[in-house]
């Protein structure tokens, strides 16, 4: 749907998953040679400004990265991609949090000149901020499409064999969960070596199964198919948490990923009893 703009949701708890993540994968793929591929279907405005109106309007990022950023950026022995993500952010503000670092922002900036990004938005509000985020990095490009189209255009690889995609719709509408699985088990089956990352809101009704439970038909290797779930505990309305499926992770990442996730809880405590 072409009414959703992330901006509104910048920096809540579902990026600061979704990003961590990111950053895990991405590291990884760069620790070998070879350049690799990385699509992001859904790439908002790729860096986001947290004192816009529209980030103002609903300030989702208090209760995600705001939470945590002051407790992190002076920590040491932090779990590599929190650390790696605390950076990122740090390198962007003097002091005070005003800029948020999107997907997109986070992959042009791990990858090398010699891998290639592809950054989707079908928004007239969002892509222009899309471009220019990325306009000067010799690694990407951007696409004013649909990026289940691009997706499905760009696999297999001809050249760059190794690498993967973040899936990040905005599932306005419900339909979104299968078209979403679709778009996922059409692309394993062209590139059944690629690493998909995809996000999914948990909500009440939990049409979130229909995208999980056409995934779960695939009958991967455990090793190859794992389901990251945050859930918030008590919330009155909107999205009782936020889940990653991620299609053939790199080895580590999950391990990795319990240790920022523990670390994150530790910090909420550490914050909760300050008060």
């Amino acid at each position: 749907m072409l009414s959703y703009q992330h901006i509104y949701h910048a920096g809540n708890m579902a990026d600061v998953q979704k990003h961590l993540w990111l950053i895990c994968v991405l590291d990884y793929l760069t620790k070998k040679d070879k350049p690799f591929l990385w699509i992001d279907t859904h790439a908002g405005r790729g860096l986001y400004d947290l004192t816009a109106p529209e980030a103002q309007k609903i300030k989702e990022y208090e209760s995600g990265i705001l939470k945590f950023y002051d407790g992190i950026k002076d920590a040491k022995d932090l779990p590599a991609p929190l650390a790696r993500y605390r950076d990122f952010i740090k390198n962007l503000n003097k002091g005070t949090l005003t800029k948020y670092p999107g997907s997109a922002y986070l992959a042009a900036k791990i990858m090398r000149p010699t891998d290639k990004l592809y950054a989707y938005d079908l928004h007239k509000g969002e892509y222009p901020h899309l471009e220019k985020t990325l306009k000067n990095y010799i690694n990407s490009t951007t696409r004013f499409e649909d990026g289940f189209q691009g997706l499905k255009s760009l696999i297999p690889p001809t050249t760059l064999k190794r690498g993967g995609a973040l899936i990040d719709p905005s599932y306005e509408v419900k339909d979104e969960y299968a078209k979403t699985a679709k778009a996922v088990i059409d692309a394993h089956k062209k590139w059944p070596q690629g690493i998909y990352m995809v996000w999914y809101p948990i909500l009440d009704k939990g049409y979130h199964q229909d995208l999980l439970e056409p995934l779960k038909a695939l009958t991967l290797p455990d090793e190859d198919f794992i389901i990251d779930e945050w859930h918030f505990g008590a919330v009155d309305r909107g999205m009782k948490g936020t889940g990653m499926v991620i299609l053939n992770p790199p080895y580590g990442c999950s391990e990795m990923m319990n240790e920022s996730k523990i670390c994150l809880q530790e910090q909420k405590h550490a914050q909760a009893k300050s008060y």
